[in-house]
């Protein structure tokens, strides 16, 4: 039973970084070793913070439901466990890729070369 209530407090803190990104003044990144982009490269800094809150608020979601489902279902501690680090993993890798392909796209300003 301890699992489910890991992924419940690792999913209230994404929601939480989530509003917090959402009603942002400065730029709010979603990578941890990759710098926020610059004011000035943005096309709408509000909106592209609401989608970055958005963004996370999803995968937080996404990571509350599986804990519910682990709370649900009796399975092994073994076999909740790789369940759990699956949806992380392949959670995050989802929201690295709506990032680039969605929201990178539409609100960073592309360089002049």
């Amino acid at each position: 039973m301890l699992l489910p209530i890991i992924c419940w407090l690792m999913a209230a803190l994404f929601i939480i970084m989530g509003f917090i990104s959402s009603r942002s003044k400065k730029p709010a990144g979603i990578y941890s070793n990759i710098k926020a982009p610059d004011k000035e490269n943005i096309a709408d800094l509000k909106a592209y913070n609401k989608a970055v809150g958005r963004l996370l608020i999803g995968y937080g979601m996404l990571q509350a439901a599986m804990g519910l489902f682990l709370a649900i279902i009796n399975i092994s501690e073994r076999k909740a466990g790789t369940l759990l680090a699956g949806s992380f993993f392949f959670g995050a890798i989802l929201m690295m890729i709506v990032y680039e392909t969605v929201i990178s796209e539409k609100y960073i300003k592309k360089k002049q070369e």
